[in-house]
């Protein structure tokens, strides 16, 4: 679905969908420079823009033209991993609306208006921001532990996972919203320079998705937006991220645990192969979830093998901790005794299919394009992996038995957990600390 074309030297990818007279458009603009100690402020800007009043409207005023205008102005970051390169990846700002193709005026406006007007140095505003943003996630990871401790076992080996890192965040908050009173100055100043770092033309790359008749509309708008861009000042470098393994476990006051491996196959030379999105399924359905969940009684388990090679083990709300972690070492050796007669090989695929062709909306098959076009996907690669995954046999499953191996080789292991169990089980790690100061 992608047709690169270009508005006043800017990349726009226009993904020609029908879209039912909505256009849906994201600005990504590239932040690869922004320093690894200023990554958590990301997540703060994220949270400020459009929470705090511009030039025209107070910050409730300006929700309700969103609402009334658009069908909402939300930031993310967004974290693309090369499939081509296992250390490469883009990581960008992502602005992203969805309008009518009568109302892409004002939501372009409104965007401007957001991007260049917001008043940063509204330190009271600041402040309920930042506190407001520590309880919504410190509640978030008690309830997705599982996705903040795979995410961490990742940063000890993947550039790209800094990115995602909830737990930096996380402390990063805690020391504004302690000392506020000291680090305000400095936080608005950080902020400003972002702003005016993250926001030029240089950075912007475009994406579009709506039939043929809208792009005229959209590029008309991209006309004025892009002059009003900040100027690249000075010489930029890719941001210097060095992964460290840390083996870390977490304590709360929680009674269960979230225990994640992780590692990756491609530094030790495997490559990625259609047959890991069944091995998921059978994962998922017999060896981890017999094992971690109904003998070892945890709520869940997720497994997650990526192209770039990236992968996780981890478990959720699990009473157990050592155990869980021996069952992860057992992976090769149940994979070497796999067998699976016809019958059972064929609902395993059939079950695999079935979560690669779930149906999608205009916006979501736009941005799956765009996800592609952003990691070097092609058709290619995906047909190959299709073609992989409906020809796979048990051998094809016995034969990752040394690719995984590889990974828990590596003895990332990140816990989120009880302070008992994990002070019980200190060995295993080379660091413990309070997860809530």
């Amino acid at each position: 679905y992608n047709t690169e074309l270009s508005v006043k030297g800017v990349p726009v990818v226009h993904h020609d969908i029908y879209s039912n007279g909505i256009i849906y458009l994201t600005m990504l603009f590239d932040i690869a420079h922004i320093p690894a100690e200023d990554i958590p402020y990301l997540g703060v800007l994220k949270a400020v823009l459009g929470y705090v009043d511009t030039k025209n409207y107070s910050y409730a005023d300006f929700a309700n033209e969103v609402n009334i205008h658009t069908g909402g102005i939300s930031s993310t970051i967004g974290v693309y991993p090369s499939v081509k390169d296992k250390d490469d990846y883009q990581v960008k700002f992502e602005v992203r609306t969805k309008a009518l193709y009568d109302k892409l005026p004002e939501a372009a406006t409104l965007m401007k208006e957001m991007l260049f007007t917001s008043n940063i140095d509204d330190e009271k505003r600041l402040y309920e921001i930042i506190a407001e943003l520590k309880s919504r996630l410190q509640v978030s990871i008690s309830s997705a532990g599982h996705s903040v401790a795979s995410t961490r076992a990742m940063t000890y080996f993947s550039k790209a996972a800094a990115y995602k890192d909830t737990i930096t965040f996380y402390e990063t908050l805690c020391d504004l919203e302690a000392h506020f009173d000291e680090r305000k100055e400095a936080l608005t100043a950080k902020l400003k320079e972002m702003v005016s770092s993250i926001f030029t033309k240089e950075h912007l790359l475009v994406s579009v998705t709506c039939e043929k008749d809208g792009v005229s509309i959209v590029e008309a708008e991209l006309e004025k937006f892009i002059p009003m861009l900040y100027e690249i000042s000075g010489e930029e470098k890719r941001a210097k991220i060095v992964p460290v393994r840390k083996n870390e476990g977490f304590m709360d006051a929680s009674q269960v645990q979230y225990v994640a491996r992780a590692g990756n196959y491609v530094r030790h030379g495997f490559s990625y192969h259609g047959a890991l999105r069944i091995l998921k399924v059978i994962m998922g359905y017999d060896y981890l979830w017999i094992n971690v969940r109904v003998k070892g009684g945890a709520y869940g388990c997720m497994n997650s093998y990526m192209r770039n090679g990236d992968t996780y083990f981890v478990s959720y709300r699990d009473p157990n901790l050592k155990k869980t972690d021996e069952i992860y070492d057992g992976i090769p050796q149940y994979l070497a005794d796999f067998k699976a007669d016809e019958r059972e090989m064929t609902k395993y695929i059939i079950g695999t299919i079935s979560d690669m062709d779930t149906p999608m909306n205009p916006s979501a098959k736009g941005a799956r394009s765009m996800t592609a076009y952003l990691q070097g996907l092609d058709f290619a690669d995906i047909q190959k992996e299709r073609d992989q995954v409906i020809g796979a046999t048990d051998e094809d499953i016995r034969g990752l038995k040394d690719l995984i191996a590889s990974v828990l080789e590596e003895k990332n292991l990140c816990v989120i957990g009880n302070e008992d169990n994990l002070k019980s089980q200190s060995d295993m790690f080379m660091q413990l600390k309070n997860l809530y100061e």
